[in-house]
């Protein structure tokens, strides 16, 4: 009798969500794989060796995951286990929810082009007045406070350091991009303060810098 409320208890409460992703020979795929349960302001991890348990994931959660340049968001529900097979393009060709194959309108697939940046800070036609990315950029990004001088900036992005990237490389600092934009060849900046898409590294948001 005592045992039946402790099983609906189990049932609806939080578990964990063990993933594996194989890529077209049964491997673990060599790209960096993200899996994170989907929220407002979402923990991200990165998959290690093809494995990662995701805690604390109940029913109502949406478990996502990301490969190359899609987003995989499958419903939690009753979920205990999510095996997903890639193919030779690291697509998802086949995803298994607790052994069962799951059918493909069962899952969304998200594009990561579909999401665009919070912030898109144009080019000003008179970036010759510039004398450093750094002076480009300073007062034109509420929350983005550049600290510092010559060979030794830091940039803040509501208070921690964001990730900078120039052109699709990760940058160390961004006193590294200071010194190698130019900011007469910028073509455009933008930020992103969820930036779930960089992995663990992008969750103090991302400043995105493309140059002509």
């Amino acid at each position: 009798m005592l045992l039946l409320p402790l099983t609906g208890m189990a049932q609806t409460g939080v578990r964990p969500v063990h993933i594996t992703v194989t890529n077209s020979k049964g491997e673990a795929p060599r790209r960096d794989i993200i899996a994170y349960v989907k929220s407002e302001n979402p923990v991200v991890h990165t998959l290690k060796d093809g494995r990662l348990t995701l805690q604390d994931v109940s029913d109502r959660d949406t478990v996502a995951v990301i490969i190359r340049q899609r987003i995989y968001e499958f419903p939690a529900s009753g979920m205990n286990t999510l095996q997903l097979d890639l193919n030779r393009r690291d697509k998802v060709a086949e995803a298994m929810r607790n052994g069962t194959k799951m059918p493909a309108n069962a899952y969304r697939v998200v594009p990561l082009s579909v999401s665009s940046p919070q912030v898109n800070v144009n080019t000003m036609t008179s970036a010759m007045q510039y004398s450093s990315l750094a002076d480009y950029l300073t007062g034109r990004i509420a929350g983005l406070i550049i600290e510092g001088g010559p060979g030794n900036y830091q940039a803040y992005l509501d208070g921690v350091v964001p990730l900078v990237v120039v052109n699709g490389i990760r940058m160390q600092s961004f006193n590294a991009a200071n010194m190698l934009v130019n900011p007469n060849d910028i073509e455009s900046v933008t930020v992103d303060r969820n930036g779930v898409i960089y992995g663990a590294a992008g969750m103090n948001g991302v400043l995105v810098i493309t140059t002509k």
